[in-house]
């Protein structure tokens, strides 16, 4: 399922509520967490409409082991994390993308990029970190 916004500061608020009300009435994988989710997506959108863009679209796809969101953009440049000190007021949203979603990457289009991140069912997953022998 998929929506396109204006990438306004309306943005990342209808990007939280589409991914929320999508995903409060799916089943996810296991382990991938609603509320992670709609913040990447914020995130994302954020990003977008800060970095110029017109307009953003928003997709996700879920299967019973991995889920997808993808955001994309038309503006220019390139996502690029950042160390933010703990007095910068910004550039911490790609570090938090970085660490609560399994894998995320970019893939440029004609006209802006894609940015897929993704979440992988956690069921096989030992407490520990570790992988449950089968």
């Amino acid at each position: 399922m998929k929506t396109t916004l204006a990438a306004d500061v309306n943005a990342p608020s209808e990007a939280r509520a589409f991914v929320a009300t999508l995903l409060g009435t799916s089943h996810l994988p296991a382990g991938v967490l609603v509320e992670r989710v709609v913040l990447i997506a914020s995130e994302l959108v954020t990003n977008a409409v800060q970095a110029g863009a017109t307009t953003v679209e928003i997709g996700v796809t879920i299967t019973a082991q991995r889920l997808d969101l993808v955001v994309i953009d038309d503006a220019g440049g390139w996502p690029t994390p950042t160390s933010a000190t703990p007095d910068d007021t910004a550039g911490r949203g790609l570090s938090i993308v970085d660490h609560l979603v399994d894998t995320w990457d970019v893939a440029s289009r004609k006209h802006g990029k894609a940015i897929t991140a993704s979440w992988f069912d956690q069921s096989d997953q030992r407490a520990d970190g570790g992988v449950l022998a089968e």
